[in-house]
């Protein structure tokens, strides 16, 4: 798999956070409503992995409505949360009152050298446009010996309702939204390798990635197609510029694809992740 994402101009990969910011501002209620559940299902991997215990501080990056911060307060870890979106933020300020939340890119995130002892992210990494420098800079933010544990989704043949989505779209022919760069996947980390090299490459030793999967019971296919439209930013933002006609064949072909997953009290969609984790070298 090529390394695509590094190409990206400077003119692009601004556009790109425009966009990011901007959708995840305008789905940030229904984000929280329709597709928290589903990302949390990896919040208690991703605590397994960063291995901080009650009294130790965390920075959890793009941590969209907070979930993962919340998790880990209540357990006696001290955590902060940043996102680049104001509305997430927002939310997460409103949803977990007291806790610290700022608005920051990843790439230049507010803290000190060494100010964390363990850093995690759960699904961001397909939305950086410079996976690399984000990685690195939150590797600059932990201290030594710290540990980072990063999740992404897995193949979409295993990840389903994205899966789903982005196989009705390729079918009816409908394109990605323009501010997403060309030549950008948000499929990179799916696999293993370019997930491992990333790690490596930022000087984390010990690396491993686990694959993780289970199953989400979503009430039905009406509740399928209002979580996507209401929580992926490309995908989502794919179907709601087209014209109605488009939307309607798009929403069709889900409907089709997702039958395979009905059962007598919904839809019961296979979620696949890794997690991928390492340590900062002691100094």
């Amino acid at each position: 798999m090529t390394n695509a994402n590094t190409s990206l101009s400077n003119e692009d990969a601004d556009r790109f956070r425009a966009f990011e910011r901007q959708r995840h501002d305008h789905l940030a209620a229904t984000y929280l409503a329709f597709f928290a559940p589903v990302t949390g299902l990896a919040i208690r991997h991703l605590l397994d992995a960063a291995q901080v215990g009650p009294g130790g501080n965390l920075l959890d990056v793009a941590t969209g409505p907070g979930a993962l911060v919340g998790e880990a307060n209540g357990i006696g870890i001290r955590s902060t949360g940043v996102d680049l979106s104001p509305g997430m933020i927002e939310l997460a300020r409103n949803t977990y009152p007291g806790v610290e939340f700022h608005v920051a890119d990843v790439e230049h995130l507010p803290f000190p050298d060494a100010s964390f002892d363990a850093v995690v992210c759960n699904f961001g990494l397909g939305h950086f446009p410079y996976p690399e420098a984000s990685v690195a800079e939150c590797v600059r933010t932990l201290k030594a010996g710290g540990r980072i544990a990063l999740s992404w989704w897995d193949d979409l043949g295993k990840q389903r309702i994205q899966g789903l989505f982005r196989e009705a779209i390729a079918e009816i022919g409908a394109t990605t939204p323009p501010e997403v760069p060309k030549g950008y996947s948000v499929l990179r980390f799916s696999d293993t390798g370019e997930l491992r090299r990333l790690l490596e490459d930022a000087g984390l030793t010990g690396v491993s990635i686990e694959d993780h999967q289970t199953t989400y019971l979503m009430p039905g296919i009406d509740a399928l197609w209002h979580c996507g439209l209401g929580s992926l930013a490309v995908a989502g933002s794919a179907i709601v510029h087209q014209d109605a006609a488009t939307q309607a064949a798009i929403r069709a072909a889900l409907y089709r694809r997702a039958e395979a997953y009905r059962t007598p009290v919904g839809l019961n969609l296979p979620i696949a992740f890794k997690v991928g984790t390492g340590q900062k070298p002691a100094q």
